[in-house]
């Protein structure tokens, strides 16, 4: 079959195509193809002619150069797979009518579309914006949120307005009552050791005259114990602490010193306090809040002193007094509740 030259691009046709391969031109089939140039001598030309006068509807078959280099972009790689399924630039299958082209077609033969093209530009991302409507429902939700933040710290500062509906929830428990301040009832004493004779640790809380006495030379490395036990929970602010009256006797017997005073309540442990040399009453500050118990220690004394030739080796105190005040229990204890009142509208 004669072939024929594209007149756009000067592509050598099949003469059965309708469109040129290389450029995808429209070869229209009522115009007379136009005959191929022929090439010039020593070129790469193939003629075919037999003897005798040449046949007018054969045309000399030749070999013209290879079509022009691609202009769309490099070729595909190596190994990459065509439409058709073919690597290395095989046959591919026309996107558009299916027709099976050769692989250095950019055109399709039968329809002239195209068979390869670069890469196409990615499209850049949409910037996120939002509607009037996410707008609206962000700044009612700012709205709430510092109208919430206020109400909050109102509350905090001014307190709690009372609730308008009616209905409350209260919890309430009866604080301890402190009652007047005064000496406080003594439930039972002991003493380590009880005391010598008739001088027995009960004469410290007896206000009477009667004394409280024993060995000190015998019981100076271990000390001296004095507890006294209350009826109920106390609170002690002060302890008057009272030695024998008469000069002379007060001189003849050792003296408390120094002491250490312990509470049932008390988490810094003994406290220790010097008392003074002197007879009768002297003021020992001391503070517990909630105790049914003190107990003292005597630690160390004063030396005892040879009055009218006499000298004794005991320790003699008159009388111990705590002052303080009952702490009252709680009498009643409110547990949470909830009252509901409903106010009758006109």
């Amino acid at each position: 079959m004669a072939s024929q030259t594209c007149e756009h691009c000067d592509a050598i046709v099949a003469g059965d195509e309708q469109f040129c391969p290389s450029c995808g031109a429209f070869m229209d089939p009522m115009t007379a193809p136009r005959p191929r140039p022929r090439s010039s001598p020593g070129g790469n030309v193939i003629s075919v002619s037999s003897d005798g006068p040449p046949d007018p509807a054969y045309e000399d078959f030749a070999l013209d150069s290879a079509p022009p280099p691609l202009q769309d972009g490099p070729p595909p790689p190596a190994g990459a797979t065509t439409r058709g399924g073919n690597r290395n630039g095989g046959p591919v299958d026309c996107p558009s009518c299916g027709a099976l082209n050769p692989g250095n077609n950019r055109h399709c033969q039968e329809c002239g579309a195209r068979l390869r093209q670069g890469p196409l530009p990615t499209a850049p991302r949409p910037a996120v914006q939002a509607t009037a409507g996410v707008r609206a429902a962000l700044a009612i939700s700012g709205l709430l949120l510092g109208v919430i933040l206020i109400a909050l710290f109102f509350n905090i500062f001014t307190g709690d307005d009372p609730d308008p509906t009616g209905s409350s929830t209260t919890t309430s428990t009866t604080a301890p009552q402190l009652l007047e301040t005064g000496p406080i009832e003594i439930l039972e004493q002991t003493c380590t050791p009880e005391g010598i004779g008739s001088f027995i640790c009960a004469n410290l809380t007896s206000s009477t005259s009667d004394e409280f006495q024993v060995s000190w030379e015998e019981n100076r490395e271990q000390g001296i114990t004095i507890e006294l036990a209350f009826l109920q929970p106390m609170a002690i602010e002060e302890i008057r602490w009272t030695n024998i009256a008469d000069a002379t006797r007060f001189r003849q017997n050792y003296r408390a010193q120094s002491i250490t005073i312990l509470a049932q309540d008390s988490v810094a442990g003994p406290v220790p306090v010097r008392l003074q040399d002197q007879q009768g009453t002297q003021i020992v500050p001391y503070s517990a809040l909630n105790t049914t118990t003190l107990v003292i220690q005597i630690v160390d004394a004063y030396q005892a002193e040879r009055m009218e030739d006499n000298i004794f080796d005991e320790i003699a105190i008159d009388e111990i007094e705590v002052i303080g005040r009952p702490v009252q229990a709680p009498s009643a204890t409110t547990t949470p509740s909830e009252t509901t009142s409903t106010t009758a509208g006109g």
